[in-house]
């Protein structure tokens, strides 16, 4: 287990327009409250206008040929912006809704999460790794660019053939909005199609937190914004987003 008081260093990553200033600046703040020890907070972006003055900003390199996810995987380079020791990379479509120190204190040389689909994958929302420790994943990535990216149906699924046997973050501690929450209304009617006409789930339907919940996922659509104070198609409104995500 790693000092108690040597600062962790958090990254994120934010590529593109997709995403605002209020995703990382929200990220930051839910971490300062619910991680109850010393952490430095970094966003990998080319667009850091309107980050708050706490957060660090490390340049991102752009690429031709390369974007959104794949970025992630340039965290595993041998150096990786003058970082050093242990690194917890955080997605910006999570809501943090509980305490998170087990982030920095489960034992793992690489900690990820076990993907919540069917195909054998890893999901990269939340991982835990010491810089350079696994410079493989990038090294092999940029050797062929191309091709890891025509086989591979982004980064989780290289990152698991990469490192197959990863330790795993909790089930019950990091859940998923779509799969692990009771958050779809009138699944049958979903499987018919019931978006497509229209459809939405009534405003009083609201999605039940469970209560070893720490971290909720929210990976595809819909995004935390899109279901903190109304439904969104068929998804249920999820009250506990417009709590926590301040």
């Amino acid at each position: 287990m790693a000092d108690c008081d040597t600062p962790l260093n958090v990254v994120c990553l934010k590529w593109g327009t997709k995403y605002g200033p209020q995703y990382v600046n929200r990220l930051y703040r839910m971490l300062a409250r619910h991680l109850h020890r010393p952490f430095r907070f970094h966003c990998l972006t080319e667009f850091p206008q309107g980050l708050d003055p706490a957060v660090v900003v490390l340049p991102l390199d752009c690429q031709p040929g390369l974007s959104g996810w794949w970025y992630k995987l340039s965290l595993f380079a041998p150096e990786f912006h003058g970082l050093s020791g242990r690194l917890l990379y955080l997605d910006l479509d999570l809501v943090i809704v509980g305490k998170v120190d087990f982030l920095a204190e489960q034992p793992g040389d690489f900690v990820i999460l076990r993907n919540w689909s069917r195909n054998p994958m890893w999901n990269s929302s939340v991982m835990r790794f010491t810089v350079g420790a696994h410079a493989h994943v990038w090294e092999r990535f940029q050797a062929d660019p191309d091709g890891v990216m025509a086989s591979c149906n982004g980064d989780q699924e290289w990152i698991f053939e990469c490192l197959p046997d990863a330790a795993n973050w909790p089930a019950e501690k990091i859940v998923s909005y779509k799969k692990s929450l009771d958050s779809r209304a009138f699944r049958w009617l979903a499987k018919l199609g019931g978006e497509r006409l229209g459809l939405r789930a009534p405003s009083w339907l609201d999605t039940p937190l469970s209560a070893a919940a720490a971290i909720v996922v929210f990976h595809g659509k819909p995004d935390p914004a899109d279901v903190a104070w109304r439904a969104y198609g068929l998804w249920k409104r999820a009250s506990f987003v417009a709590r926590h995500w301040v």
